[in-house]
C-alpha cells in the first residue's frame, strides 16, 4: 500500500505538469483552431533557456525562471505572428505539418546551439523526502504540484475575470460574432500563442528539476497530447484532468512494470478514449447538419 500511494504522489506530480502542457494545448486549440504540435518543443526550449540564465547569466533560480517565462513568451508571439498567422484558413492537414515542421526546426536550433549533451540545473527546487503518515513523499513532487495548481488557478481567474480572458473564450466559441462585437482577433490568438508556449515553459522548468535537460525532453513533453486529447480538447479543466490521468498511468506503469510498458499503457488509454468517447471526457460533442 505504501508503494502503491508513493508512485500515485509521484504520477500526480508528473501529470500536474503534463496538465500544464496540455492546457496550452488547448487554450491555443480553442482560440485558433490550430494543434500546435511544436509545444513539447518549446518545453524543450524554455528549459535550456533557464539553464542558460543560470549558468551563463548567473542568475538566482527564480529570475531565470522569469527570463525563461518571458523568453518563452516572446518565442510563442513570433511563431504565431511569422508562421501560423499566415497558415490561418488553410486545410488541417497543413497546419499540423507546418506545426510538426516546426517542431523539427526548433529542435534542430537547439541541438545546434547547444549540441547533444545532457545538461542539469545548477540550482532546483527542494528535494528532500519527507515522511507523511508512513509514506516517503518527494518534496519536489509536492512542490510540482503546488506551483501547477496556482498556475491552473491563476489562468481560470484570468479567463474568468479580465477582458482579455473573456474576449479569448468568446473567440473560441464563435469567432465570428466575437470579431462583429470588436474583439480584435489577431490580439487574441498571438496572446494565445504566448500565454500556451509559457505554460510549456513552465512545464520544461518543472520536469528540468526532475530529470536531465537534453533535446530529448521535448518528447517527454508531447505526453501532454494524450492528455489533452484525453480531457477534451476544448476542456481547459479537462486538460488538467488529462494530465493528470496520463501521470499516474504512466507512473504505475513504470512502477510495476517498466519503462517500455508505460508508453503502452498511456497510448493505450488514449486509443480507448478515442473509441469509446471520441471528444474527450469533458470535451463537447460537435454536431454538424448536413
Amino acid at each position: 500500500m505504501t508503494e502503491f500511494v508513493q508512485y500515485l504522489v509521484g504520477g500526480l506530480a508528473t501529470g500536474s505538469v503534463y496538465g500544464l502542457i496540455a492546457l496550452g494545448f488547448v487554450l491555443v486549440f480553442k482560440s485558433t483552431d490550430v494543434f500546435n504540435f511544436a509545444q513539447g518543443d518549446l518545453l524543450m526550449t524554455g528549459a535550456y533557456i533557464t539553464v542558460t540564465a543560470l549558468v551563463t547569466l548567473n542568475l538566482p533560480l527564480g529570475p531565470a525562471m522569469l527570463v525563461a517565462l518571458a523568453g518563452a513568451a516572446v518565442i510563442g508571439l513570433l511563431i504565431q505572428v511569422l508562421i501560423i498567422r499566415k497558415m490561418l484558413g488553410q486545410p488541417l492537414l497543413t497546419v499540423v505539418m507546418v506545426t510538426i515542421a516546426l517542431s523539427l526546426v526548433i529542435r534542430g536550433l537547439v541541438v545546434i546551439v547547444y549540441g547533444p549533451e545532457e545538461r542539469t540545473l545548477s540550482s532546483t527546487l527542494p528535494n528532500d523526502t519527507l515522511t507523511i503518515l508512513g509514506v516517503k513523499v518527494s518534496q519536489l513532487d509536492l512542490t510540482i504540484m503546488a506551483v501547477a495548481a496556482f498556475c491552473v488557478t491563476l489562468f481560470a481567474i484570468f479567463f474568468r475575470k479580465t477582458a482579455i480572458g473573456l474576449q479569448m473564450r468568446a473567440t473560441a466559441e464563435n469567432p465570428e460574432a466575437s470579431a462583429l462585437s470588436g474583439v480584435n482577433a489577431g490580439r487574441v490568438f498571438s496572446l494565445a500563442f504566448a500565454l500556451g508556449s509559457v505554460l510549456a515553459a513552465i512545464g520544461g522548468i518543472l520536469l528540468a528539476n526532475r530529470q536531465l535537460v537534453s533535446p530529448h525532453l521535448g518528447e517527454v513533453g508531447l505526453l501532454a497530447f494524450p492528455a489533452a486529447v484525453i480531457g477534451g480538447l476544448t476542456s481547459i479543466p479537462g486538460a488538467v484532468v488529462g494530465g493528470l490521468i496520463i501521470g499516474v498511468v504512466e507512473k504505475m506503469a513504470t512502477g510495476y512494470g517498466d519503462a517500455a510498458a508505460a508508453s503502452v499503457f498511456v497510448y493505450g488509454a488514449l486509443l480507448l478514449m478515442l473509441l469509446i468517447r471520441p471528444y474527450g471526457l469533458f470535451g463537447e460533442r460537435e454536431i454538424r447538419r448536413v
